[in-house]
């Protein structure tokens, strides 16, 4: 479905096709929020969120463990620049805790806190393919009917917690099938020779 832009909310909504009143109800239940800060959570949820959900339920399809998380940790040199949220990839820093690699970050306590701890998260799935080790709040491991996730908070603490973007991403999910339905070909039909 690729990156999403609008001009309105109705707009964004609209792609939404069939599913259009769920996603306002999930994304702007008050009709309050700017149509910018939509569109970075449409946008995220549609080529970042919504497809790593999708591949841990197949990973946990196949009996493979997996575990999802969502980091909301704004370094403090960043909250400026960031205020609709952490980027892409902004937690690779703090998962190879290279803080100080970045001039722009400046880290601070809480920062390199934040680092050790998602560091030693990686660092155990690495050695074991298990995130989880002593000292750490527990990640629980993917289960589609639980729909647990780790969330690293926007202060920096971790939680196993039911995904609180569960209905963006549902909405998302199925604007994605429909989509798919659309823009799929035909099964090639039986032809018959005339003798």
């Amino acid at each position: 479905m690729g990156f999403i832009s609008a001009d309105t909310k109705d707009a964004l909504f609209s792609q939404f096709g069939e599913g259009k009143a769920a996603a306002v109800a999930a994304y702007d239940p008050n009709g309050t929020t700017d149509l910018r800060t939509l569109l970075v959570m449409a946008g995220s949820d549609r080529v970042q969120a919504e497809p790593a959900r999708f591949t841990a339920r197949a990973f946990v399809a196949k009996g493979a463990p997996a575990y999802l998380y969502r980091f909301s940790y704004v370094p403090a040199a960043m909250r400026q620049q960031w205020q609709n949220g952490v980027p892409h990839g902004a937690e690779i820093p703090f998962a190879f805790n290279t803080l100080n690699a970045d001039p722009r970050m400046k880290p601070t306590a809480d920062d390199q806190t934040v680092a050790r701890m998602v560091n030693s998260y990686w660092v155990n799935f690495a050695k074991t393919g298990d995130p989880n080790g002593p000292g750490l709040p527990r990640w629980p491991r993917y289960d589609p009917r639980a729909n647990e996730i780790l969330d690293i908070r926007a202060d920096g603490t971790p939680a196993a917690t039911a995904d609180p973007w569960k209905a963006r991403l549902d909405v998302t999910e199925q604007a994605a099938n429909a989509a798919k339905t659309r823009v799929s070909p035909s099964p090639p039909q039986s032809a018959r020779l005339a003798p």
